[in-house]
């Protein structure tokens, strides 16, 4: 776990933190996402830090945030007494439960926002029962995505690293 990650995936681990800096993440926790991705098994604090080239406490408050969203989770290994992380083996699943759970939060709010303008402004209500129906129609494809997600991968053997 010595190589720098430009040699391994460099620019890969830099596009996915850009990617999830657009979804509101840090971006060293979207790099940290992407080291982690293209890791076979666990990484240290440390060696995370090391990789990413920045500072361990910056590494282990990025860990706890993609922890506390699901992303990753720590383990702990036999004899060491340090934290690792590594990429939980349901992610795609989880990120998809993510995107739902908004998308019907935002639905939500647009039909209350929608019910409460009454007759008085007929534009503002267009405009929002649009705004609904394209969410209801987002709900919908997203639900059935992971619907025929876990429909075609419902068998998945564990990785090697995670048969320990």
């Amino acid at each position: 776990m010595t190589d720098h990650p430009a040699a391994n995936g460099g620019r890969f681990i830099e596009e996915i933190g850009i990617l999830l800096e657009a979804d509101g993440l840090p971006r060293v926790a979207g790099r940290m996402f992407g080291l982690l991705l293209m890791s076979e098994g666990e990484r240290s604090l440390d060696d995370l830090a090391e990789q990413l080239e920045v500072s361990k406490a910056s590494v282990s408050t990025n860990a706890r945030l993609l922890e506390h969203r699901g992303m990753v989770e720590r383990v702990g290994q036999q004899g060491d007494r340090r934290d690792f992380y590594r990429i939980v083996d349901d992610v795609l699943e989880r990120s998809l439960e993510q995107r739902i759970a908004k998308i019907r939060r935002f639905q939500e709010v647009i039909g209350h926002a929608r019910s409460q303008c009454g007759g008085k402004h007929a534009l503002v209500r267009e405009r929002l029962q649009n705004m609904e129906s394209a969410y209801e129609h987002m709900l919908e494809m997203v639900t059935r995505a992971l619907d025929d997600w876990r429909g075609t991968h419902t068998k998945r053997t564990p990785s090697p690293a995670r048969s320990r």
